[in-house]
């Protein structure tokens, strides 16, 4: 069983030969293969090299075109800043309001901001993988988009809040207009890494992290959404047997039923979440990816430290019996030691 076929068993609950092991590593590529971060997220030729570089030297089971969450969002106008060894800034949203950013047109995933540099290097690392090894694309969330398109993050949360709070119809209604708007937005790009060669077609939904909103406000203004997107790109994935993923960053246990019923293959959870739990009352609905944290344990720890955390994530997930893939709690930092990441990949390798 190569990488490709272990992880896309596992992501369908069916047995693997061994565990798959899948860290977020998009930014770690960049720096294990010793390439400026600022240069990675802008060419996909570099992007994809890159990730090659880092399979070369780890092996793990999938590859990610992956970097920051501002490339769909610069297509619809939104303005950023390009540092030469970090990922891009926001300076200015799309719009100034939700209401204004209502105006705003779906832009075109093969030519509009920078989800062409995301989709080429997706094209070449299939190219260059064919089916021997699984390859993630990149995919912020409905949520997440929306508040760079209307007024910036601050201003977006705030008009919720404020809807909520006075019961103001019209400003829940168009944020909900501008959540049809980047869901579909998102659909495009997804549908277009799809077609490029992607096997795991990626929600990175950050924002909708319970730190920033209730329950409730997941419900009413971002479910929906979400699963509006997974019901579209799904039966794409279908055709060559690929799965679709949920990450949401931070404590999302109060919002795991939901997340399992939004259509997602696999649920992509933070280090926050207790996983073994998280496996035994939806593991019948969704497969379980992660999580290893990626500040204490991967970048401060040790080897050994990354080796005892792995070992209790898989003795509490029976990752043999399908439905788990090891991986990080959310993105691996940039400079977390090699040594860290070897001994997360080796612990896949052998348990038993």
């Amino acid at each position: 069983m190569n990488s490709r076929e272990r992880f896309l068993r596992a992501a369908h609950r069916e047995k693997p030969d061994q565990v798959p092991v899948a860290p977020y590593m998009g930014n770690y590529g960049a720096t294990l293969a010793g390439v400026l971060v600022g240069k990675y997220c802008t060419n996909a030729e570099v992007m994809a090299a890159a990730q090659i570089k880092a399979w070369e030297i780890l092996g793990q089971d999938v590859v990610v075109a992956q970097s920051d969450n501002y490339y769909i969002a610069e297509g619809f106008g939104c303005q950023t800043s390009q540092p030469e060894d970090s990922t891009p800034n926001l300076i200015k949203p799309a719009a100034p309001t939700v209401a204004a950013a209502l105006k705003l047109k779906v832009p075109n995933p093969q030519t509009d901001g920078r989800m062409p540099v995301f989709i080429g290097a997706v094209r070449r690392l299939k190219a260059h993988f064919g089916d021997q090894v699984a390859i993630r694309g990149p995919g912020t969330g409905p949520f997440s988009l929306a508040s760079y398109l209307g007024g910036g993050t601050e201003n977006f949360l705030m008009e919720i809040a404020t809807a909520e709070a006075e019961e103001d119809d019209d400003m829940a209604r168009d944020v909900l207009s501008l959540m049809e708007i980047t869901s579909d937005a998102l659909i495009a790009f997804l549908k277009a890494t799809i077609e490029a060669g992607v096997d795991l077609a990626t929600v990175g939904d950050s924002l909708a992290s319970l730190s920033m909103i209730s329950p409730t406000i997941y419900e009413k203004y971002v479910f929906p959404y979400e699963q509006k997107v997974f019901t579209a790109i799904n039966p794409l994935l279908a055709a060559n047997g690929g799965a679709s993923l949920l990450h949401i960053c931070g404590r999302t246990t109060a919002i795991l039923e939901l997340m399992s019923q939004t259509g997602a293959h696999i649920l992509e959870v933070d280090s926050q979440v207790d996983v073994g739990q998280a496996c035994q009352l939806y593991g019948s609905k969704v497969a379980f990816m992660g999580n290893i944290e990626p500040s204490t344990i991967l970048l401060q720890g040790t080897p050994s430290d990354v080796a005892a955390a792995s070992e209790a994530c898989l003795r509490a997930t029976n990752p043999l019996n399908g439905g788990f893939i090891l991986g990080s709690g959310c993105e691996v930092p940039p400079h977390a030691p090699l040594a860290n990441m070897r001994a997360m990949v080796a612990a896949a390798r052998q348990y038993k």
